[in-house]
């Protein structure tokens, strides 16, 4: 198994891409903390691992809260000892045109994808540090090159293509890799209740010819977070049937 003895935090783990990555990095060997602000859905997915033979530690945080991302870090090294992992993949959207948008639209979008990023990136740094070894893979998405209506959901994940390449130098001496999965249109309950006009567009520009599955997505991050992937550091990598090619 590709992650046999390693531990592993995934944000976001109650659904969609962040579900199906704990589950395969379960099933490759690694005992995983699942974390999110829904407690009873992450117990769900640890009983769904357990059931599989794998190890799950549901940790209820909102990582917005320095003093919440803290704590779900220090949960999972007291329960499992060690840090090797971090799958920031917790996200929303607020979606609106610019000039309709709020503050709150504005600021709850960064909070949770930028601040909440880069909030677990400085908290897993010291544990990965003294092992001199880690990974950490942020989520960013091909909105980065623009979507109207999504203005701040494009500027949060810019940010953290920024921010990953960043700490990619930063962390680089200490051992710790850091790099960025970018999907397109996939198949999750984020987008699951988009209206068929919308997917219909989405689904013409992408030569595949199909949406991603988080299965798939779920591939690309265990490649990332496995030694595998020892010599790649602070690179962006878009998952999304071909849709960015050209442009």
């Amino acid at each position: 198994m590709r992650l046999e003895g390693k531990v592993a935090i995934v944000t976001g783990a109650s659904s969609g891409i962040g579900q199906a990555v704990a589950r395969l990095f379960a099933q490759e060997g690694a005992k995983v903390a699942l974390v999110g602000r829904r407690l009873e859905a992450l117990r769900e997915v640890a009983s769904q691992i357990e059931a599989e033979g794998g190890v799950a530690l549901p940790i209820q945080a909102d990582v917005r809260l320095w003093e919440d991302v803290e704590r779900a870090v220090r949960e999972a090294l007291d329960a499992f000892g060690s840090l090797q992992i971090l799958i920031n993949n917790a996200g929303l959207t607020r979606d609106n045109l610019a000039v309709r948008m709020t503050e709150e639209e504005w600021d709850e979008v960064m909070e949770v994808n930028l601040r909440g990023t880069f909030l677990f990136c400085k908290a897993v740094f010291r544990p990965m540090r003294r092992q001199r070894y880690g990974k950490i893979v942020n989520t960013s998405s091909v909105v980065v090159r623009g979507n109207m209506g999504q203005a701040n959901y494009a500027a949060s994940k810019a940010g953290v293509i920024a921010l990953t390449r960043t700490l990619a130098l930063e962390f680089a001496r200490a051992g710790i890799r850091v790099n960025c999965v970018a999907p397109g249109f996939i198949e999750t309950p984020m987008t699951a209740g988009l209206p068929e006009t919308v997917r219909e567009e989405a689904l013409k520009r992408i030569p595949l010819g199909r949406f991603g599955k988080p299965e798939e997505v779920a591939q690309l991050h265990l490649f990332l977070a496995s030694p595998e992937s020892d010599y790649i550091t602070g690179q962006i990598f878009f998952i999304d049937g071909g849709a960015t090619v050209g442009l």
